[in-house]
């Protein structure tokens, strides 16, 4: 089936690009009322001698060239008449046709029935028509290799183009399968040439709670950096989805100021199959809806902008419509951060607004922070790093956190909001010795307030930072040479790291604060620095020790310079008072390991080993292979063993077979259900320099135990 960017795109570029190229004299400045130079194999002349006729004729007029099996050219009027397979070509193209007049003293081409193009894109027209730069052809298709009724085509009853305003416009537009239309647009405009007016996907399938299904989205270019379009989907057993989808890209205008990006897809979903619990166990309602946006922006002054919007009527809607959209992990949300750079430092304000009544989300309304990283003092050899923060934030009860776990968590049962003043200031006296030890001891104190603590009225909890970070440098390097693996000398890097913090008034006891952000079950290591940490209200260890060792081996490399051979890195901590540490206060050991013998090979092992001993709680193991741009090929294990069991096999492969074709394929496996939830194979063809098409066949099975197959092609074209 159709796939995204399908001929629909393709025409409007190549067509305009084509009738550009097909542009009289684009070589030669136009020389109006100049006798054109005329050959032939014979000649005779009409109409009193007023009309010069050549058979097999040629005449080169503009800096263009013009030939036929009978060219007439009237002395009178200046106007040149071809019939019968001419060919008309210019620096950049030729046009093939039954018949063409040139009029070269107002620089008129009007040609009939004509095909012009490169292979493997092809284009015919009923006419083609050029006045001092605009451009107008009616009845035209295009045809991926020779045409062929019976063949994809793209249909366009006309394409214009005006110079003075460089606006293209199309009416009429028709993409075709063996002569049959499968989509129909009345008209569409654009400025210029340059940019893809469409985006088209086209997607289908068949599962067995929606049946056969078709999935379409369509934007359409309305200004230089705007598109509207549409989601239209429908499901022969489970209803249709329909909604507007929206994007803006200004950052390819010249001379734009503010640069921003922005995307937004909604629809509504009217389900009539049979409805599947939610991930709270209850039947949604048949008639729902979503919406999913992003935007980014920044100034010339360097202010930056970045929000998301992520809303839905019901938890977990699509799993059945648009399993792709939007990540079964995402939060319903509304965020949006707006930075702006200060004298030394940046000024940040954040708003985040809960979406619906399912999630649980501590909302800021907003929070404002004013940041100053770590700066020298003068000459002094000091440096200091400070941030004063103020935030409103408020949270209430969801289908997520309810009741005793709720009670838990905040340590009240019903909503709560407090306005809350956060600063820290610290400073440190970075110490080297040689090139071998850096020692930066470090002190600085966090004072925070909150206008409610949970209806014990204000408090305020003030936490200081004492201790240091020690990292060491040895290095050692052998000329030890091996060309087959690539290596020319080698170098081994160990750098030992301690970090020490003493925090008094952590574990202050005056009851549960309000937390903005609160630990989840994650494998990684916590922030270390107070500086870093993301609640004071959740720092409760007061002593905290961590210990990292990193090792590297490189080798000299003609094109990078160094090239990493092996890596291997081990970090662990040590926390007193921290709720999330039960056993002897220490924290998962986290391993890294990777080695790349040779340019061609890489084997990665991640490993986060449990307090205490037992299996790994995240284990992630890969090989990877590569030759250049010709072939790569990876296989990788995933396990989770902390909140949920997780065991993921993957393998994916590419192959180039020449410079036009390659194959691919990818595939994963969740062993836990013993099932392969994703097995994609296709072929990818290269058209020329300019087109890439891939066909895909693809069988997908979610974790509810619904699957579908489907077949996709999508076109797309290169940017260079």
């Amino acid at each position: 089936m159709p796939g995204r960017r399908f001929w629909i795109l393709a025409a409007s570029v190549g067509l305009a690009c084509a009738a550009v190229a097909a542009e009289p004299g684009d070589g030669a400045p136009k020389r109006a009322g100049v006798q054109p130079n005329i050959g032939g194999d014979s000649f005779y002349s009409e109409e009193g001698g007023k009309v010069i006729v050549a058979v097999k004729g040629m005449v080169e007029v503009n800096g263009a060239t013009l030939s036929a099996d009978l060219v007439k050219i009237d002395q009178r009027t200046g106007l040149i008449v071809a019939r019968g397979n001419f060919v008309y070509a210019t620096a950049n193209l030729r046009i093939f046709g039954e018949e063409a007049t040139l009029d070269p003293r107002t620089d008129t081409v009007v040609a009939r029935q004509v095909r012009f193009g490169r292979s493997p894109m092809f284009f015919t027209a009923e006419e083609l028509r050029m006045v001092r730069g605009d451009k107008t052809m009616t009845g035209v298709r295009m045809w991926r290799n020779e045409p062929d009724p019976q063949g994809m085509s793209l249909a366009i009853g006309q394409i214009a183009y005006t110079e003075k305003d460089d606006w293209l416009s199309m009416r009429n537009v028709r993409p075709t399968v063996a002569g049959i239309p499968f989509f129909y647009l009345p008209a569409y405009g654009q400025q210029g040439y340059r940019d893809l007016p469409y985006e088209l996907f086209l997607g289908m399938g068949n599962a067995p709670l929606k049946g056969f299904f078709v999935r379409s989205t369509v934007l359409m270019r309305q200004t230089p950096s705007f598109w509207v379009g549409a989601m239209l989907d429908n499901y022969a057993k489970a209803g249709w989805l329909a909604g507007p989808a929206l994007r803006y890209d200004n950052s390819k205008v010249p001379g734009t100021g503010t640069v921003w990006k922005a995307r937004l897809n909604s629809a509504f979903i009217q389900d009539s199959g049979d409805l599947l619990v939610d991930d709270f166990g209850r039947l949604p309602d048949r008639a729902r809806s979503f919406a999913y946006g992003e935007v980014i922006g920044r100034t010339k002054d360097g202010v930056e902008v970045a929000g998301r919007l992520f809303t839905e009527s019901d938890p977990d809607f699509l799993r059945d419509f648009r399993p792709n959209l939007v990540g079964r992990l995402t939060t319903p949300e509304a965020t949006l951060q707006v930075t702006a750079p200060v004298e030394g430092g940046f000024l940040s304000a954040g708003l985040a607004v809960k979406a619906d009544d399912y999630q649980d989300v501590v909302q800021r309304l907003p929070e404002v922070r004013l940041d100053l990283p770590t700066r020298a003092l003068g000459a002094t050899g000091f440096q200091s790093r400070a941030f004063l923060g103020l935030a409103y934030l408020s949270e209430r009860p969801s289908a997520t956190l309810n009741g005793p776990a709720y009670l838990a968590a905040t340590g009240t049962a019903g909503a709560w909001s407090t306005t809350r003043l956060d600063a820290y200031y610290g400073l440190s006296y970075p110490w080297v010795a040689g090139d071998y030890l850096t020692f930066t001891p470090i002190a600085g104190v966090r004072a925070t307030g909150w206008s409610d603590a949970f209806g014990n009225g204000a408090e305020s909890k003030v936490i200081g930072q004492a201790g240091f970070d020690l990292e060491g440098l040895a290095t050692g390097s052998w000329e030890l040479d091996a060309p087959k693996w690539g290596i020319q000398g080698m170098r081994h890097n160990l750098r030992p790291l301690l970090q020490v913090r003493a925090m008094p008034g952590a574990d202050r006891k005056f009851g549960q604060l309000p937390q903005s952000d609160r630990l989840g079950i994650t494998s990684v290591l916590r922030d270390f620095d107070l500086a870093d940490r993301l609640d004071p209200a959740g720092t409760t260890a007061t002593e905290s020790v961590r210990f990292g060792l990193r090792n590297s081996l490189e080798t000299r490399d003609a094109q990078q310079g160094t090239r990493q051979l092996a890596r291997a890195d081990f970090f662990t901590d040590w926390r007193e008072g921290s709720p999330d540490l039960t056993v002897n206060g220490r924290s998962n050991f986290v391993t890294h390991l990777s080695l790349t013998p040779a340019t061609w090979v890489t084997i990665d092992s991640l490993h986060v080993l449990p307090n205490g001993g037992g299996p790994p709680v995240e284990s992630t193991q890969s090989l990877s292979f590569r030759s250049g741009d010709f072939w790569t090929a990876q296989a990788f294990w995933t396990e989770l063993n902390q909140g949920f069991a997780a065991r993921q096999l993957g393998l994916n492969a590419d192959v180039m077979l020449n410079s036009v074709y390659t194959i691919f394929g990818m595939v994963n496996h969740d062993a836990t259900t013993d099932q392969t939830n994703l097995l994609m194979v296709g072929l990818r063809q290269r058209f020329g320099q300019s087109w890439e098409m891939q066909y895909s066949l693809l069988k997908r099975v979610t974790d509810r135990g619904n699957s579908s197959l489907g077949f996709q092609v999508r076109l797309r074209l290169f940017r260079f």
